[in-house]
């Protein structure tokens, strides 16, 4: 692998750059030149820039991709373009820089590794995966492009219990807005994908995701996660429930839930400190949606990722812009194929984009160029590179439940299908004594299967708080169904 640092230059005005070689002979480095600020940059004839185009354009040009609304998409993606291989012929285009370039290409772009290097927030935000070499295309579909704090302390070593044969994934799905993405939209892809191909890794959801029972989590099984995986909502000061297809991004905080399902933000140093007291190396955070090139956010999304790495995690995963829920289904499926095949997270989040620009027509059959919103922020990375050299022989065993909670596939060939909302919300009863019945409207259906299915999807699991008893009544008044006795397992119609 052949590493390039992108460092900027502090001194005198301007954003200015030098392009460092590091290899077995040193580091050896570049004059710095001048590179445009991208978020800046005015529009032809306009006077809208195109930090602010550019986030619209990710977050709600599909929300009316008409008319109008096209041509300025046009405009939007034109200029970034245009930027993008203006600054890479301004840092590689010439000189040593450019000597540098080629050497490190020679036998592809697959061995490289772009690496920005800055303390500047706003170079931070710059859209860096939009780099364009006009003879290879996007930089970021080629090679790899990560972020990098400049004065870092070592983080803490390794956890002497974290396993060498298996990645641990504590994957934590928080969903407190009654209009919420379906709360198994990224978990549940996940989970198959590592069932059906035998992977060498272990997931556990975390039920109730809280940020208490986080800690309880981590701190009853130390050494246990190689990943934490956040998939929720983020905000900055106060926030507000999302609209359904789309994924809040990180502002500052995470929002977690409390015991009663109701939001509970938790800021970026919270998490910092937690994970940092338990040595967790790698983290997710595709919770999106944010607005990033405002004023204001700029600065909190690069506290959230910053100060993770500045907490001692070695790698983290975080959404510059908003996220589509189908573009998310695209990213993470890859993302972690590629991750047990290589054990490298910057090349997991290569193939990842290469997934999304596979589909961009996805969602509303407009094409929209997302790919660069995943972004790696990384210091001293974990290479997993044991990932891909093991399988997992044996198939995930099946939950210990009581007999009469199983669920026979020939009753159910399809599976569970469009009842997370149910499911969650019995979850979150369960959590309340004393547990409430689960009724029904007449010529509703599938209460049986959500019921039975309860303990499958959420448990069982201590930590969950979740039954491992299930009673479905049918055709008796709500008074019997409350003063009938809860039997183990008994389903009964």
């Amino acid at each position: 692998m052949h590493t390039l640092v992108i460092r900027q230059d502090s001194a005198g005005s301007g954003f200015r750059f030098a392009v460092h070689r590091v290899g077995s002979g040193g580091i050896r480095g570049t004059p710095a030149v001048e590179v445009a600020d991208p978020l800046s940059r005015v529009l032809g004839e306009t006077e809208l820039k195109l930090g602010s185009e550019l986030s619209w354009y990710l977050e709600h040009y599909l929300d009316y991709p008409f008319g109008p609304h096209q041509q300025r998409a046009e405009r939007v993606t034109d200029a970034l373009r245009t930027w993008g291989t203006e600054a890479f012929q301004a840092l590689f285009g010439a000189g040593q820089a450019r000597d540098f370039y080629r050497d490190a290409t020679r036998g592809g772009h697959t061995g490289l590794d772009l690496v920005v290097a800055s303390d500047d927030a706003r170079v931070l935000a710059w859209p860096w995966e939009a780099l364009h070499d006009p003879l290879v295309g996007d930089l970021a579909q080629h090679c790899h492009i990560e972020r990098q704090l400049e004065r870092l302390s070592d983080p803490p070593p390794l956890h002497e219990a974290l396993s060498r044969d298996r990645i641990g994934i504590l994957l934590v799905t928080a969903r407190p807005y009654e209009r919420d993405v379906a709360y198994r939209s990224i978990s549940r892809p996940l989970v198959e994908l590592i069932h059906e191909r035998g992977l060498p890794a272990e997931v556990k959801v975390l039920r109730p995701p809280t940020f208490e029972q986080l800690r309880a989590e981590l701190q009853a099984h130390p050494g246990a996660y190689h990943i934490v995986h956040f998939d929720g909502h983020g905000g900055f000061g106060r926030t507000s429930a999302p609209a359904g297809n789309k994924l809040k991004g990180p502002q500052g905080q995470l929002v977690f839930e409390k015991d009663d399902g109701s939001e509970d933000p938790i800021s970026g140093a919270q998490l910092s400190q937690l994970l940092r007291e338990h040595r967790i190396p790698i983290a997710v955070l595709n919770a999106c949606q944010s607005a990033m090139l405002s004023a204001e956010a700029e600065d909190a999304f690069a506290s959230v990722a910053t100060s993770l790495l500045k907490a001692g995690v070695r790698s983290v995963v975080a959404m510059g812009y908003s996220l589509y829920v189908s573009a998310a289904k695209e990213l993470l499926p890859a993302f972690y194929e590629r991750l047990f095949q290589s054990g490298s997270v910057a090349e997991a989040i290569r193939a990842g984009r290469q997934a999304m620009l596979a589909r961009p027509e996805r969602r509303t059959g407009f094409a929209l160029q997302d790919w660069l919103v995943p972004v790696l922020y990384q210091q001293e990375p974990l290479s997993l590179e044991f990932a891909g050299q093991a399988r997992v022989a044996e198939q995930a065993k099946t939950p210990d439940l009581p007999e009469a909670a199983r669920l026979n596939p020939s009753d159910t060939p399809h599976g569970l299908i469009g009842r997370d909302s149910a499911v969650l919300a019995l979850e979150r009863a369960a959590r309340r004594p004393p547990a409430g019945p689960l009724g029904a409207r007449p010529g509703w259906r599938g209460q049986d299967h959500v019921g039975a299915r309860l303990p499958r999807v959420a448990g069982p699991d201590p930590g969950a708080a979740t039954p491992g008893r299930v009673a479905v009544l049918r055709g008796h008044p709500l008074g019997r169904v409350r003063a009938q006795p809860l039997g183990r397992g008994a389903l009964r119609h």
